[in-house]
């Protein structure tokens, strides 16, 4: 969600300063300074939610970067969605807002709408307006990509795309507004009427077209970069240092392997003996010595309920059960009432030695 947050965030602000610039100071700063808005708020945008969303803020970026191979399409849908509702909220604030003085109306002054044809701008015909924004799209989309993609300094990718944007509108304000996104497009095309919406199809149709076309291309490699030279010099004090780390990385796993055998052997042979004789009861106490018990249960698979046992077969130190020969603790093994075996199997005998030297 957060990158659909993102998304909605930054196409709300691209459309209302980018169309606010048109309408509202679009007279006083010309189509060079509302050049300069869409593509500065682009940068910023490029910046703020990059690292959250990419940044498309686009529709036909977003289906741009599925035909490259670099997003999915149903992760895609989210983000159209997220971008034109914030693109329609967009446009509505700045209508609310421009309605605040008495001289405007969405008639006489726009809200940043797209069009083509007479009475708009330079009244350029539909022809010029589907190349301009097809072109103008697939160069845009280039931009995105390779600033983008993976050996491309990322720290000036929102620069090079926003100064793009910037560069396509000083070009393309008179043919059509500038459109290269759908989501722009649609916003503004809402609030001004019937013949915005009837020319919108353009601005969807174009850009996609434009976006998914760069696309592809990206897709089949040819823009790629020239691989790095995998071999350097032999005398590159770089190459040096890392080999000597490396060995030095297989020295310390050889000696751990070495530690992990000796470890594994040192186990092998405090294993018990499997015994096969004749099994002896072991001696064992009336009472504790001085009226004391070990802690029994230090020793590995013995709780209350074994310690319990041992004590009521007269066993309660560890001294006791260290002593116990082979022939014993095949005795024990066979009287453990619900835990045969348990002295074996966890081997007591080595622990018990061990605790009792502690003690």
């Amino acid at each position: 969600m957060n990158k659909q947050a993102a998304e909605f965030i930054g196409t709300f602000t691209l459309v209302l300063f980018g169309c606010g610039a048109a309408v509202i100071a679009g007279g006083d700063i010309g189509l060079t300074g509302i050049s300069f808005a869409f593509g500065l708020t682009l940068i910023g945008m490029a910046y703020g939610i990059g690292s959250v969303s990419g940044c498309h803020i686009n529709p036909a970026v977003s289906l741009g970067m599925v035909a490259a191979g670099r997003m999915e399409m149903p992760e895609a849908i989210q983000y159209i969605i997220a971008q034109v509702a914030g693109a329609i909220a967009a446009a509505l604030v700045l209508l609310i807002i421009a309605n605040g003085t008495a001289d405007y109306t969405v008639a006489g002054n726009g809200l940043g709408q797209n069009g083509w044809g007479e009475g708009y701008l330079g009244e350029y015909g539909i022809i010029s307006a589907f190349v301009f924004e097809l072109v103008a799209t697939f160069l845009f989309m280039v931009v995105i990509l390779g600033a983008t993609g993976a050996g491309a300094p990322a720290a000036i990718a929102g620069l090079a795309i926003g100064l793009t944007l910037v560069v396509i509108h000083l070009v393309g304000i008179n043919i059509t507004g500038v459109s290269v996104n759908p989501a722009r497009s649609i916003g503004p095309a809402l609030f001004s009427g019937w013949w915005s919406i009837v020319q919108l199809p353009l601005f969807l149709i174009a850009p996609v077209l434009g976006a998914v076309g760069a696309g592809l291309l990206f897709k089949t490699g040819q823009l790629d970069g020239p691989v790095e030279d995998a071999n350097p010099t032999e005398n590159s004090a770089a190459l040096r240092i890392k080999c000597d780390d490396l060995q030095a990385e297989c020295d310390r796993l050889s000696a751990d392997l070495a530690a992990c055998q000796s470890a594994k052997e040192a186990s092998a042979q405090m294993a018990p003996e499997i015994f096969t004789g004749e099994a002896a009861k072991p001696e064992g106490l009336t009472a504790p010595r001085d009226g004391v018990a070990d802690d029994l249960k230090t020793i590995n698979g013995v709780g209350p309920a074994m310690e319990k046992m041992l004590h009521g077969l007269g066993y309660y130190h560890f001294d006791q059960i260290a002593a116990w020969s082979p022939a014993e603790v095949a005795w024990v093994d066979d009287n453990l009432e619900g835990f045969k075996g348990r002295a074996t199997r966890d081997n007591w005998i080595a622990q018990a030695k061990k605790l009792s030297t502690q003690k």
